[in-house]
This record gives C-alpha cells, structure tokens and sequence, in this order.
C-alpha cells in the first residue's frame, strides 16, 4: 500500500541499550510492514552507528541529530552532507536532550535541503514551533519536555498544546507538517493525537523498550490509517 505521507509514525531509537545490535533493522522492518499494511508513513532514527545498515528497509531512516559543521577539520562533528552519503533520507533536529540554536537549525535545513534530506524539527512550545516553522523543515514534532519519557502522552494531558502547535503552524504559511511526541505509549495516544490534528506521532522508548515491538507497532499504525480528524483547525 502506498504510504499516506499525511499520517506519520517515526521511532527515535536513542540511545538505550535497547537500541543496540539488530535492533534498528528489526524496527525498520516492524515499520515496513506497518507501512504496507496500513498506508501510514513510517520512518526511524537509529543510533549512527547503525544508520547505513538500516537505509533500504522500505522507511524513511533518519539520523538522530546533525550538526552544523562544514566538511573538513571539525572531529567528532556529523554534517548533513556525511548523512546524506550514507544513504539516510534525513534528520532529526533539535530534540531537548540534543538542543541547537535557531540559526544552527536554519543552517543545518538549508544543507539539508540541498542535500535532498528531510527535515524534521522538534518544539517544545506552539511559541517555539511557530519559530521552526519560519524556516520550513519538512515536520515539527512538538514535543513538551516534561512528558518525554514520562508514559503521559500529550495528546492526553495536554491536548491545547497540540491544536496551538497546529495553528502557529499554518499561521506560518510553511506548510510544515504537525507530529506529536512526548509520553506516546499506545494506539490510544496515537489516535487522540491524529484526531486533535496532529498528522502522526514521534515514539521512542514504548516502542524501543517494548518486548511485543511489532504488535505495538502495528496496533499504533492500525489506529493512524483508521483515526479522523475531530478538532482539525481549517
């Protein structure tokens, strides 16, 4: 089935111990069949060192951070132009345990773009994704600092934050596509997120730290293909 590149699920793999070994090519391939089952567009952001072997499973693969570093003498530092060469097809930026500078994150998208890799870009206030958006990423995912972690979705305990988040975005005029993050733990958050306007949902440790990975996986994808949208602001 053609992926809906209106319905998103994207899992950040971390850092967790979890994320180790075969892990990344297992979720790619969880999300893969989720992809062709249900139509919702999935992508993952394993730990670099296992991004090259992750590209080709059918998903976006995104690395989990990009720094604003030209190619040359800057050790330890990844630019978008090494991304790019290893196949991925973009980046995450911006998450709050990995915060840039709004100049670094406009600096990074413009390379990016360049590059051909996509962008997403986290927020942690509608006031903040209104700034992103100002440099059109391809997604913001907004993501309260607070819930991360917390297995409280936001899409639950803060729902106003999400239909703010969707207006300062279409304010904007970017265009820039709206995910959810922060605490998403089952179908339920997915769902609640879609039908508050969210277009999908940014996971991490539910999925990661799951021992039943590809049933979560495919009961979350099943509940974006099938959620409508209630609160959608026009």
């Amino acid at each position: 089935m053609k992926a809906d590149r209106n319905r998103y699920i994207i899992i950040n793999m971390k850092s967790y111990s979890e994320s180790f070994g075969r892990s990344s090519t297992e979720i790619a391939s969880y999300l893969s069949e989720a992809q062709e089952e249900y139509g919702v567009r999935c992508g993952v952001c394993p730990p670099i060192p296992w991004l090259r072997e992750t590209v080709g499973s059918g998903v976006d693969v995104y690395a989990q951070h990009c720094d604003p570093n030209e190619p040359g003498a800057a050790t330890g530092f990844t630019s978008p132009e090494m991304i790019a060469d290893a196949g991925a097809s973009g980046v995450l930026l911006n998450h709050s345990e990995h915060r840039m500078k709004l100049y670094e994150i406009e600096n990074v998208i413009d390379r990016s773009r360049a590059a051909h890799l996509r962008t997403v870009v986290c927020a942690d206030t509608p006031r903040a994704v209104a700034a992103v958006c100002a440099l059109n990423p391809d997604v913001v995912a907004i993501e309260p600092p607070e819930l991360i972690g917390s297995g409280i979705s936001v899409s639950m305990a803060r729902p106003e934050v999400i239909v703010e988040s969707i207006a300062a975005a279409m304010k904007s005029g970017s265009g820039t596509t709206v995910i959810a993050g922060a605490g998403i733990s089952g179908p339920a958050d997915v769902k609640r997120a879609y039908e508050l306007g969210a277009a999908g949902v940014l996971v991490a440790s539910a999925v990661v730290k799951s021992r039943e990975r590809r049933k979560l996986i495919l009961e979350m994808a099943s509940e974006l293909a099938s959620a409508e949208k209630k609160n959608h602001i026009s």
